[in-house]
Parts: C-alpha cells; structure tokens; sequence
C-alpha cells in the first residue's frame, strides 16, 4: 500500500495517465488523461465534449487511475496504480475548474496554455472552463510498471473487479495477442490501452485502445486499434477545424445539460 502522500507527489509530477473503468461486464473503458489533484483526492477534469465518456465512468461502480508514462513528468513521479471508486461534479459555470484546477493543467498540458493562459483568452474560449471533475476515492494504490516504449501498454482485465497490470505485446498485429506480464490467473473482458504523445508541446497525443477477452496471459477476439503511431504534425488547418469541433462538442452538451 502506498501512502496518500507519495500518491499526491506522483499525480501531482505526472504529466499523463490512463483512466480506466469497468464496463457491465463488457470490455472496460479507457481514456488518455491529464491527471490533476484536488483537496486530498486524485482527479480529472474532461471537457463537456467528453460528456458520454464522464458518465460512462462515474457509473462503472469500480476505476483505476494508472500513472505509466515517465514523459512530461517532473520529480516524484512513479508509477502507480490507484483503485477505487469516482463521483462525478458537473461543473458547468467552470468555478471550480478555474479556481482549483486550471493551473495545475496549465503547468501540465501545453495545449491548454493556447486557449486558457490569460483572461483574455479564457473569456474568448468560456466552454473550455466548465468541466466534468471526476474524482477518485482510492480505496488501494499499489506500484505499478511504467511504459517505456510502443510495445509497452497497460492491460486491465475484468474479472469481477479490474486488474491492472503494465505489459508488454510481442506483436500488436497478432490475434491472439501475446501478453507479458498479465495478472496471473485474470480471465474476462480486457483492454490495452498504450499512449504516443509529442514531447514537450504535448500538441499530438495518440490514445489506442485494443479490446478483447483475456486468458492465460493471451488476448483473443482482438479489436484493434485504429491507430497506435503518434499522428502527422498537423497543418494550421487541421489544428482549426480540431479546435472547431471540440468547441461545438463543448457548447452542444452544456446547452444539452441546461448550463448555457
């Protein structure tokens, strides 16, 4: 068990982590997050684009946050996996973000600095504020294994709870997929979740996610992702039209949810 204190110190220094939940009894789900701290409790603050994806969490009744990923870390930082359960706060005026979170985002997540660094630009981008806050009661935090290139992910598998271990796949184009280092003796629905991300700007960040059953340190009725190299630098256009989505996806579901 690892204390309160050193699990403050590594989410606090982590640049990046996986969210993962359990699913009704379908493969888990699985986000690339920033991971940030609030009062005396892990958290994540989604944009309300990811709206689906916050509920999805909150109610899958067990989570893990893992810190993996050495990159964009600072001192302190380990590898950790924290179990337990997340509420979900519908901050939709954006105080409690703005007023608690978003400079610990801002230090972290460079992309952030270019539509919250200044009043200015906060006024101009007001969806980006309001967030869906989901925080975790950590009921067990436990070392884990850090990721240290592509062949590396972190595989939870549910087995009437989640266990979460960092692996390594011998080939990602093989079905059944090749496991090192699965929990022993975990069997049922499971993901590998790995992350690609630019350093430092963090401007290109690949999140991938390979579903299937898990056995005997195999995956099989693999579900591969569509993607697991970092993507293309993106062009002013494509950084246009992403921004455009994310503020129309952020505008439709707080109007869906009576916030503007």
């Amino acid at each position: 068990m690892t204390s309160t204190t050193a699990l403050s110190t590594a989410v606090r220094a982590a640049g990046v982590a996986e969210l993962l939940w359990r699913s009704d009894g379908r493969s888990p789900g699985a986000l690339g997050v920033v991971p940030l701290w609030l009062g005396d409790r892990p958290a994540v603050a989604l944009p309300w684009a990811q709206v689906e994806a916050a509920h999805a969490a909150a109610a899958g009744g067990e989570a893990a946050l893992v810190l993996s990923d050495p990159r964009l870390a600072g001192p302190g930082w380990q590898p950790l996996v924290a179990t337990g359960r997340l509420t979900l706060v519908e901050d939709g005026d954006g105080s409690l973000f703005t007023e608690q979170l978003l400079d610990q985002e801002l230090r972290k997540h460079p992309p952030s600095r270019a539509l919250a660094d200044s009043p200015m630009l906060r006024r101009e981008h007001w969806w980006y504020l309001p967030r869906l806050v989901l925080l975790l009661d950590p009921l067990d935090v436990v070392p884990g294994g850090r990721r240290d290139g592509p062949a590396d992910a972190v595989l939870a598998v549910d087995d009437d709870g989640l266990h979460v271990r960092t692996v390594r796949v011998t080939d990602w184009d093989a079905d059944p997929l090749e496991v090192t280092g699965a929990p022993p003796g975990a069997r049922g629905p499971a993901v590998l979740v790995g992350q690609e991300i630019s350093v430092p700007d963090a401007e290109r960040w690949t999140v991938h996610v390979t579903s299937g059953h898990c056995a005997d340190g195999r995956l099989t009725g693999v579900r591969p992702a569509e993607r697991r190299a970092l993507e293309p630098v993106p062009g002013l256009r494509v950084r246009v039209r992403r921004q455009r989505a994310l503020e129309r996806g952020c505008r439709q579901a707080l109007r869906a949810a009576g916030h503007r």
